[in-house]
C-alpha cells in the first residue's frame, strides 16, 4: 500500500511563514553574518545581514521566548501622608501597557528535538502541578513547536545518552526531515491549534504518495545521525544515576576536582534549555517601582546568600554539585525524565573548557 505524504517545498517556506506572521509570532534560527553566530530571531528579524539556517544548533536555547530573562511583574507606587511623614503606604498600579493585553500565539520553526525536550520540561516547572506561572502559561498557549530531525551532529550533542534522539518528536507539534529541496512532515499534532494552522495554509503543502527512495533517504538520515550521536557519550542508566549521584553527594575531593575550573560566569546556564533559576528585585524611580523577574543561575555565590550572611553553599564545588544534581537527580525524582536534554551548548559556551560529561563520568 502506498503510504501518502506531507511536503513543504523550501521556495513556499517563506511565503508560508510570512502568512503566518500576521496571526502568530513567528521565531526561526537565523545566522548573523557579522559575528557567525546563529540564534532563534523573529522573523521581522530577517536580512541580508540575518539569514535564515535551520540546520545549525542555535547558540541560545529558545527558552527566552516563554521564558523572558527579564520579565516584569508588576507596577507599584508609594504613598506618603504629608501629615504622617514616618508612614508610607505602597499601592499596586492597574496594568496600563497594551503589550501585555493582546499577546500573540507563537510559532518556532526550525527547534532540535532537544529543544523541544526542552520546552517539555519548561511546561512540567512552570505550567503544571499546583505552583503554575500564569505569566508562562499565557505566552505558551496556542503555540506551535515545529521541530526538523538533526541532519548534522555536533562533536558535543549527546542527546541519545540522556533518553532523548535526533528525530525524537514527542514534543513537537510538527516534526520535519530535511530532504534537501524539500521538508517532510514525519510527525503533526492532533490538536486544533495545529489543524487550523495546516487548513489555513495547506496551499504552501503537498500531499502524495511516498517513493521508495524518499523513505530510504529518511532511514538513513536517521540511523546516521543516531549512530554519530551515540558516539558522543554512552547511554546514561536514568534509573540509576540519580542513586550514584546520591551516593556520591558528599565525596567532597572528586567534586573539588572536576569543578575547581568554573569562574561561575554562568554562560552556560543562560544557553541552556532547561536552567530555570530566577531571582526577583525592584526597580525604583522616585515614588515609583516596577518589580521584575530576571534569569539567575546557581553556581553564582549570592543566588543562596541568605540575609544573614550565611550562605550553604558558599564554595564553587557545592554550588556546581547542585547544578549536576539538578539535572541528573533530583528532577527525575519529581518527574521520571533526566533535566539535561544533551543538546551541549554549555560545553560550546564555556570559557574554561568543563565538560558537563566528564563531570558526570568522574562518579560512574
Amino acid at each position: 500500500m502506498n503510504k501518502l505524504i506531507t511536503i513543504l517545498r523550501k521556495e513556499n517556506f517563506m511565503p508560508l511563514l510570512e502568512k503566518a506572521g500576521k496571526n502568530y509570532d513567528v521565531y526561526l534560527p537565523l545566522h548573523d553574518k557579522k559575528n557567525g553566530i546563529v540564534d532563534f530571531c523573529e522573523l521581522s528579524y530577517m536580512s541580508e545581514d540575518y539569514v535564515l539556517n535551520p540546520g545549525e544548533k542555535t547558540r541560545k536555547s529558545p527558552k527566552f521566548i516563554f521564558f523572558p530573562q527579564t520579565e516584569k511583574i508588576f507596577d507599584f507606587e508609594y504613598i506618603k501622608d504629608l501629615q504622617k511623614p514616618d508612614k508610607v503606604q505602597i499601592k499596586l498600579k492597574e496594568k496600563t501597557d497594551s503589550s501585555e493585553k493582546d499577546i500573540k500565539k507563537k510559532i518556532i520553526f526550525g527547534l532540535k528535538p532537544c529543544d523541544t525536550a526542552g520546552i517539555k520540561s519548561l511546561d512540567l516547572v512552570f505550567g503544571e502541578g499546583d505552583r503554575k506561572d500564569p505569566a508562562y502559561i499565557q505566552k505558551r498557549a496556542g503555540s506551535i513547536l515545529i521541530s526538523i530531525g538533526c541532519n548534522l551532529i555536533y562533536p558535543d550533542c549527546f542527546c541519545m545518552a540522556v533518553g532523548g534522539n535526533t528525530f525524537n518528536f514527542e514534543f513537537s507539534d510538527i516534526g520535519l526531515a530535511d530532504l534537501g529541496d524539500y521538508f517532510v512532515i514525519l510527525k503533526k499534532s492532533e490538536n486544533n491549534e495545529v489543524a487550523e494552522f495546516l487548513k489555513e495554509n495547506w496551499n504552501f503543502f503537498e500531499e502524495r504518495n511516498l517513493s521508495i527512495s524518499e523513505e530510504t533517504k529518511i532511514k538513513q538520515l536517521i540511523s546516521n545521525s543516531e549512530e554519530k550521536c551515540r558516539l558522543n557519550w554512552k547511554e546514561i542508566d536514568a534509573d540509576k544515576i540519580n542513586i550514584i549521584m546520591d551516593k556520591n553527594f558528599n565525596d567532597k575531593k572528586t567534586w573539588k576536582e572536576v569543578t575547581n575550573k568554573c569562574i561561575s560566569c554562568a554562560a552556560c546556564t543562560y544557553v541552556c534549555p532547561t536552567c530555570v533559576c530566577f531571582s526577583i528585585g525592584d526597580e525604583l524611580r522616585d515614588m515609583d517601582g516596577e518589580r521584575y523577574k530576571c534569569w539567575d543561575f546557581c553556581t553564582n555565590y549570592y543566588y543562596t546568600l541568605e540575609a544573614s550572611g550565611h550562605n550553604p553553599r558558599s564554595e564553587i564545588y557545592q554550588r556546581y554539585r547542585n547544578k549536576i544534581n539538578c539535572k541528573y537527580n533530583y528532577f527525575y525524582k519529581r518527574n521520571k525524565i533526566l533535566y539535561c536534554v544533551g543538546c551541549g551548548r554549555c560545553i560550546d559556551v564555556c570559557p574554561v573548557g568543563i565538560d558537563i560529561r566528564e563531570v558526570v563520568e568522574a562518579f560512574l
